[in-house]
């Protein structure tokens, strides 16, 4: 699952994304904000939704499984006991999973006494947007179900949280992978690292300075997220399916309306990689389905098409990726042959 990375995958380019601009909100800071944002461009309205409430902030942590409930319990074995001592709900969210699974993963949320949500239709996005009609907190926070809390990661997410700007709508951590045991990880590049949703930067940014958010480990700001009309079901998991990007689209989304994502890596997580997602094949397959991904949130957000996404530009570009993927060996050319690819046909109609 992504960014989980939007996870998206990328990091966003306020030079290719039209709908991410240079702002006043980017200049030089004094030395007291964390964020690179001054003092000034964080006032808000006097009846602004978003301003920052005195106190520590209330916060749920919702983990959306589908049919992997051994992924599951090796991530509620971390989570519960940090939730519980940093005074954390969490909840679980069955997505449409089978019957066995079901059964599951209810008697795993009664032994740990947490809440437990049943969907009958799969679907992330659908799920993340239970848990925001369920929580009532100032923050629900996403978990993948494969995703391991690291110690310390509650209460160095309240911290987080705490210290967050008033108008920062999005908070993403830091996600480490937690290779198979005994594999080869060498030839893993970065750029494929994204497509496993994993994020090492270190410290505190923007994403639109070029800070990457992944699905597996993120915090929404609950009054945010129902201003921004929650995540479009058009996009997210659902089964096999490898279109994601709701991540991706929730930021630019708040981005259109004000609002900031920023990245702190001192809530981290390990991700539990499976072994075929170190094969050639499937970042090949993933890489196709991040570029349909990347299109269709383009469409969804009803923006015209940046420049380096035109269907000119990838038929220009394709042929010469193509044959540096099959003569470098390096597979960051796989990658970008088959993003450029899925997107392409995405925007001619030819994947659905």
């Amino acid at each position: 699952m992504t960014n989980q990375s939007h996870p998206r995958p990328t990091p966003h380019d306020p030079a290719t994304i039209p709908h991410v601009t240079a702002r006043t909100l980017l200049e030089t800071p004094p030395a007291s904000s964390p964020f690179g944002l001054s003092e000034r461009n964080l006032r808000l309205r006097s009846d602004s939704p978003f301003r920052r409430l005195p106190g520590r902030p209330s916060a749920t942590v919702a983990v959306c499984t589908h049919n992997r409930v051994q992924d599951a319990i090796l991530c509620l074995r971390a989570l519960v006991p940090q939730a519980e001592e940093a005074g954390l709900s969490v909840l679980v969210l069955d997505s449409g999973t089978d019957c066995a699974n079901a059964a599951e993963l209810r008697q795993m949320s009664a032994a740990h006494g947490i809440d437990h949500l049943r969907l009958d239709a799969a679907g992330l996005s659908l799920a993340r947007n239970a848990a925001h009609q369920h929580a009532s907190s100032d923050w629900i926070v996403y978990l993948d179900d494969d995703a391991i809390p690291e110690p310390g990661w509650a209460k160095s997410l309240l911290i987080a949280l705490s210290d967050a700007p008033a108008d920062v709508a999005i908070v993403g951590g830091k996600v480490t992978p937690l290779w198979p045991i005994g594999a080869d990880h060498t030839r893993i590049t970065n750029r494929w690292k994204l497509l496993l949703s994993c994020v090492e930067s270190r410290g505190v940014g923007l994403v639109s300075e070029g800070y990457n958010v992944c699905g597996a480990n993120f915090a929404v700001r609950r009054s945010a997220l129902e201003l921004a009309g929650r995540f479009p079901t058009k996009l997210g998991r659902t089964g096999k399916c490898l279109i994601g990007g709701e991540e991706s689209y929730l930021i630019d989304r708040m981005s259109s309306l004000g609002l900031l994502s920023i990245y702190n890596d001192a809530f981290a997580v390990q991700h539990r990689i499976q072994p075929e997602r170190l094969e050639i094949e499937w970042v090949a397959r993933r890489a196709f389905w991040e570029g349909v991904t990347r299109a269709r949130i383009v469409e969804e957000l009803g923006e015209p098409m940046p420049a380096h996404m035109r269907r000119s530009k990838l038929l220009v570009s394709l042929p010469a990726l193509f044959a540096l993927q099959l003569l470098s060996g390096n597979p960051d050319y796989t990658i970008r042959y088959n993003v450029a690819l899925g997107s392409l046909l995405a925007q001619s109609g030819l994947v659905h």
